[in-house]
Formats: C-alpha cells, sequence, structure tokens
C-alpha cells in the first residue's frame, strides 16, 4: 500500500521507485504509480530541502543578465547614477518604491525583493511620519530628539507585529496605497488599527469559508435598523472578524482596509472618511469581499481609496461581489435601467431584501453618475455618531 514519505529512509526508497518505474512501459498502472511517487517525493523535498529565495541583489544581478540591462538601465527604477552604485555594491538597502518599481519594471518577485531586514536598514524616514497627530492620539509620546521618536515610532510599529516586516509587509500589499496621499500616513493608520484589533479578544477563529451568501445577507439585513453599522461590530465579531473604525490622517484618502492581525484573525479597517449610510455598507462590503476572494493573506494587507479612478482587476471584483450581496443580480438584473432609477424601485427592493433603502439609492446614483437623485435619502451624517472613538 502507497504511503506519505515520512523519513529520509522512506525518501531513499521512493527514489528507488521512481527509478525503477521511469524503464517500466506503458501499462500496469505504471504511469500513475510514476505520478504518485514523484508528486510524494516534491512534497517531502519542498519541506526538507526548500529551495531559498535568491537575495535582492542577486535577484537584480540575474534580472540584468537576462535582459541585457546595463546601470544606465536601473536608473528609472532605483534611481540617480550614484544610487545604482549603491545599490549594487550593497551599500545601500532597497527602499519601498524601489521595490515596487523593480517589481513592475523587471518582473522580480516581491517577496525577494522585499526579504525580511531590521528596521534600521530599511531606509525608512521617520520624520515623515504624522508625529503631531500620532501624538494627539496617544499613540506615541511627545519627543524633542529624533532617536527618542524614532524609537517611539519603532515601539508602535513592533506593537503592530511590523517590526522587522515593513517592506515585505507593503509590498505584498495593494499597489492603491499611497497612490492619492501620504504613505507614512497609511501606515501609521494601518498600524493603528493592527494595536486596536489585537487588543481585543474575538469569541471565533476566522474563516473564509464562513464569508457565505448566507452570511453576507445577515450582515445587510442589519443595515434596516438605526444603528446597524454599530450592531455590524458584534455580527462580525461571531465569525472571528474584527471591526475598527479609525480617523484617517490628513492627506490620506482611505475608505478602508482588509487585513490580519498576527494572530491570524481578520480585520475591516473603516476610516468613515465618508460619513453616510450607504457609504459605509459598501466599504464594508467591499472589504470583506476582498477577504473572501482571498485577495488578503497573513503578512499583506489591502487598502482601499474607493473614489479612485483608476481600478484593477481586484477591485473591480471586490466591487461586483459587494453589489452582488447587497442587491442580488435576481433584483437588480431584472429591472430595466430606467425602473431601476425610480423612486419606487429603490422602497420596493429595500423592502424585499430587508435592507435600509439607502444601499439601493447610493447604488443607483453610483451606476447612474446622478449623485443629486435621492440624496435624502443615502443618511449623510448618520454614522460616525454610532462610534464614539471617531
Amino acid at each position: 500500500m502507497e504511503r506519505l514519505i515520512k523519513t529520509e529512509a522512506d525518501y531513499e526508497k521512493a527514489l528507488a521507485i521512481i527509478d525503477t518505474l521511469m524503464d517500466v512501459e506503458e501499462g500496469n498502472n505504471a504511469a500513475e504509480r510514476l505520478e504518485y511517487w514523484v508528486k510524494m517525493v516534491e512534497i517531502y523535498e519542498e519541506k526538507h530541502y526548500p529551495i531559498p529565495k535568491p537575495q535582492p541583489l542577486a535577484a537584480i544581478q540575474f534580472a540584468m543578465e537576462q535582459q541585457g540591462l546595463t546601470r544606465r538601465d536601473l536608473e528609472p527604477f532605483i534611481g540617480c547614477k550614484s544610487k545604482v552604485s549603491e545599490v549594487l555594491s550593497g551599500k545601500r538597502p532597497l527602499s519601498l518604491d524601489m521595490i515596487r518599481r523593480l517589481h513592475a519594471g523587471l518582473g522580480i518577485p516581491l517577496d525577494t525583493l522585499a526579504q525580511e531586514a531590521p528596521l534600521s536598514e530599511q531606509g525608512i524616514d521617520w520624520s515623515l511620519f504624522p508625529i503631531k497627530e500620532m501624538v494627539e492620539r496617544g499613540w506615541i509620546k511627545a519627543a524633542s530628539e529624533a532617536t527618542k521618536v524614532e524609537e517611539e515610532i519603532k515601539g508602535w510599529i513592533d506593537n503592530a507585529g511590523l517590526a522587522t516586516t515593513i517592506p515585505a509587509y507593503c509590498a505584498r500589499s495593494s499597489t492603491r496605497l499611497g497612490v492619492r496621499g501620504d504613505f507614512y500616513g497609511m501606515l501609521a493608520w494601518v498600524c493603528g488599527v493592527q494595536n486596536i484589533a489585537a487588543a481585543l479578544p474575538l469569541p471565533e477563529v476566522f474563516s473564509r469559508d464562513a464569508l457565505t451568501r448566507d452570511f453576507f445577507r445577515g450582515m445587510f439585513e442589519l443595515s434596516a435598523a438605526p444603528d446597524g453599522p454599530f450592531l455590524a461590530r458584534d455580527y462580525l465579531a461571531k465569525s472571528g472578524i474584527h471591526l475598527v473604525v479609525l480617523q484617517h490622517f490628513r492627506k490620506t484618502y482611505m475608505d478602508g482596509a482588509a487585513l490580519f492581525t498576527p494572530s491570524g484573525n481578520a480585520v475591516v479597517g473603516l476610516t468613515l472618511r465618508h460619513d453616510r449610510i450607504d457609504n459605509f455598507w459598501f466599504t464594508l462590503g467591499h472589504e470583506l469581499a476582498h477577504l473572501a476572494l482571498g485577495h488578503v493573506e497573513p503578512g499583506g494587507f489591502v487598502v482601499d481609496d474607493l473614489d479612485a479612478r483608476n481600478q484593477d482587476e481586484t477591485e473591480r471584483a471586490a466591487n461586483e461581489l459587494a453589489m452582488e450581496m447587497m442587491v442580488p443580480d435576481e433584483v437588480w438584473g431584472t429591472t430595466p435601467p430606467a425602473e431601476r432609477a425610480t423612486l419606487e424601485f429603490v422602497l420596493l427592493a429595500a423592502a424585499r431584501l430587508k435592507i435600509n433603502p439607502a444601499i439601493v439609492a447610493g447604488r443607483v446614483r453610483k451606476e447612474t453618475g446622478n449623485y443629486k437623485q435621492f440624496a435624502k435619502m443615502i443618511g449623510s451624517g448618520k454614522v460616525r455618531q454610532l462610534f464614539p472613538e471617531w
């Protein structure tokens, strides 16, 4: 009877079996047995003889060789001639911007370029964090010396579980972060969400399998209650998902984020940048869609600016799932566009789905581009008041 390879002796026997089967003519299930043993050997080797990732510098040099690039060709990705020289000589670490440009331009895997390194080697400009606002929020202590400020921020990042992995963490995240706003403000906010979530125990462990159609339907039905957004927090907690409401920093344009705590629980962070009922439920659905579709894994995150004009395939998929869960196609798609833009449709659809009319009205406004329509139905100024921490 065939069995898994568990020991080195099993491994050697498996290799011998493969050698024997390689010489056997087709038939007698030889091909199936060969395929089986090759797979078992691959599994064993991946666990016990993993191939180390190439170092970032080696990966860049290999890409240069394969693509016939000169040092000058690297300047669009790394910077001026002196920076290229320092990177290739190992004197300068890759910055996050370099990592992203090298990945996009040369196709070098992000995880290879963004291997873990001590914070002191990551080229982070600590003075660019929103220090004053972080002090005002009580996240860090006020400090007059630059070294003290750096220590305070490092401690804040360490609490969020990012002590040695900022470039890798951010490189694995959405390419939308920082597109219209301040990167350091975004990172501080993400760490804030992480720290808040990590301090709150949840009754259940998160599983992506829990994000079913019934889960979404039950959540959106909460919207019919005046305090529905607040009720959503307990609803998500029962499935191992933190809901953290945290005001964004100035010069950032974030609506929400999907991420994981170091312990593995899922987190949805919302800024309530737009204080409207329709925006709250769509943003919440959008971030949960990222989790349901597997767009986020432990060690990475997605931060969304839902007003951004350019949206990639990942964003479109999250939008489509969120909209389908809020107003299913059996209700939306079976109604002619002209009829959808009526008050009657909004009210009847909301009653049929047991959701707040603001959700239906918000979708009509989005798809028609007529933001004057149903302006009094979308619940402006009705969400932040439910979250005193905002």
